[in-house]
């Protein structure tokens, strides 16, 4: 089972569906408006979700076999989605959504036989079905709603859900459960295309549909890896991996009882909303419960054999920790930054003198052209063995190059087909670089050098350039926080290679074809070719 390549295909579907989703988002009504607690100030398409289910669903039908468990949970994720987009259209009542949510989790309880049937406090205690049952449907409605509530900021709950389901992935793949492993690194695919357009100011958002489905899915995967008999992980490891939604729910929802309001009443007292009243920006805020959710991340992984009682001492002391800073810092009057007076530090008037020449000379745009030009060419040369479908594929995205992006005079509206063929083009090349079976010092060692030369080169681009339209985010945070730590978890290490570098490699090439392409026309048409050529190369050495 190619896991990569799972992968691979739901970040490129979910690449690939949200341009076209997002032109018809105004005709079918789902578009979120701007209003008093909401941060865009424009209306914004509500259909990431939409495009992150399909975008998860396909490769699941094709790797994983099709029996009760999966079966239950694609159907009552569907009807999730489908309740949410249909909340997201018409604005539901609590009781109607709450409904949908119902028969979602009825669905994997009783058909797919998904239940909290034990814990473990000294030793494991099973749980008789009275109890069982409803603990089950208290947490996943739970989670659900986590997920949907912590939806607050651009990129904040696809964000903490990708490190939840990196988390899941891990274990998955460390203890052998390939269902939970294979639906985590697709949902992890699936987030990564959808956090490409998401980031502040976002373009696009998952509306109820894409937050409920998350919430859900992470749900299930959590009881089914911590359940089964098999596996020594403790029950209460969900905590850890969804701590910080969890953590944030539960505030709020005791601060609104404590004043006598209904705890499903909006307010601004969510954490991310006292991040920004400490003075943090949009970015800064998100960034740092990246960071919050990470730190859980690497506990989750450290005491995922230990008892219930730890995991929750655990969870007590970092919500104790979180919940006393942010308590400190704002009666104390204490904020990150005071406008006004202060004064350009020596570094800061470097960066503005280096940003300058950057957009005067572009001095990292053709060093990076040259990194990517130079790996796909050493690809297209070297890898061993080229399947036939990879020829054909390769066949087709030329024929979709020469039709739409070669013409000087582009068709009004295949703009988001000829850059999807570009996206698919780098999946394609970092897909045949992890499968070769080959050994090319050369390529290994070009490889070495031209990694972080370009890495470089788009990094200083993106975040030193004057207007951008692919600049550094809380997404890239988010990015570094998974290369730091997927690499070097303690028993992790034999999926380095094979995923942590091959992701690491595949988005950092994606970075730096969107920065050609979006830089001018011609650069725009030098990629085209150059993704012809490199196609072409491959149709040749897999077809003939």
């Amino acid at each position: 089972m190619d896991l990569l390549l799972a992968f691979i295909l739901a970040v490129a579907v979910t690449m690939s569906l949200i341009p076209p989703l997002m032109r018809a988002a105004g005709s079918l009504h789902v578009l979120d408006m701007p209003g008093e607690r909401k941060q865009h100030t424009g209306a914004v398409p509500c259909v990431g979700g939409v495009a992150m289910a399909v975008g998860a669903f396909l490769p699941l039908l094709l790797w994983l076999p099709m029996d009760r468990l999966l079966a239950a949970y694609l159907g009552a994720s569907l009807i999730m989605v489908g309740f949410g987009v249909w909340d997201d259209r018409r604005a539901l009542s609590p009781g109607i959504k709450f409904a949908g949510q119902l028969i979602s989790v009825a669905i994997v309880v009783f058909l797919g036989h998904v239940t909290i049937s034990s814990v473990t406090l000294i030793e494991r205690i099973v749980l008789p079905d009275f109890i069982a049952v409803p603990a089950t449907v208290v947490f996943l409605l739970g989670v659900t709603n986590a997920i949907n509530l912590a939806d607050g900021l651009d990129g904040l709950a696809g964000g903490t859900t990708l490190l939840a389901c990196l988390a899941l992935a891990a274990l998955g793949l460390t203890l052998d459960v390939p269902f939970v492993a294979t639906i985590a690194l697709v949902i992890v695919g699936s987030l990564v295309g959808f956090l490409r357009f998401n980031t502040y100011p976002a373009r696009i958002f998952m509306g109820d549909g894409g937050s409920q489905f998350l919430g859900f899915t992470t749900g299930v995967l959590a009881i089914i890896l911590t359940q089964r008999v098999t596996t020594p992980l403790s029950a209460a490891l969900p905590l850890l991996i969804l701590g910080l939604p969890i953590l944030d729910t539960l505030t709020v929802m005791v601060l609104r009882i404590l004043r006598g309001q209904s705890p499903f009443k909006a307010d601004r007292t969510h954490i991310h909303h006292k991040l920004l009243a400490l003075g943090f920006d949009h970015h800064e805020a998100v960034a740092i419960v990246y960071c919050a959710q990470a730190c859980l991340f690497l506990a989750a992984w450290f005491l995922r054999f230990e008892s219930d009682l730890w995991i929750l001492a655990t969870f007590i002391a970092f919500a104790a920790l979180c919940l006393t800073t942010l308590i400190v810092a704002d009666r104390s009057g204490w904020r990150v930054r005071h406008t006004g007076t202060d004064v350009p530090s020596g570094l800061t008037r470097f960066r503005w003198r280096l940003s300058a020449l950057e957009r005067r000379n572009r001095l990292t745009l053709w060093p990076a052209a040259a990194g990517v030009v130079a790996y796909a060419a050493c690809v297209a040369l070297y890898t061993q063995p080229l399947p036939r479908d990879v020829g054909w594929l390769a066949l087709g995205l030329a024929l979709i190059l020469t039709f739409t992006a070669l013409p000087r005079r582009r068709t009004v509206g295949v703009e988001w087909v000829a850059q999807a063929a570009l996206y698919v083009a780098v999946v394609a090349a970092v897909y045949l670089d992890q499968r070769s079976t080959v050994y090319s010092p050369a390529f290994h060692t070009a490889k070495l050098i031209l990694f972080p030369a370009l890495v470089l080169a788009v990094v200083v681009r993106t975040r030193l350039a004057g207007r951008r339209r692919f600049q550094v985010t809380p997404f890239d945070v988010l990015l570094i926080i998974v290369a730091l730590i997927l690499p070097n978890l303690p028993g992790f290490a034999g999926a380095r290679e094979t995923l942590s570098f091959g992701v690491a490699k595949m988005l950092a090439l994606f970075y730096a074809v969107e920065m050609i392409s979006n830089h001018s026309p011609l650069t725009r048409r030098l990629a085209a070719i150059g993704a012809l050529g490199f196609c072409l190369s491959l149709a040749a050495r897999g077809l003939l």
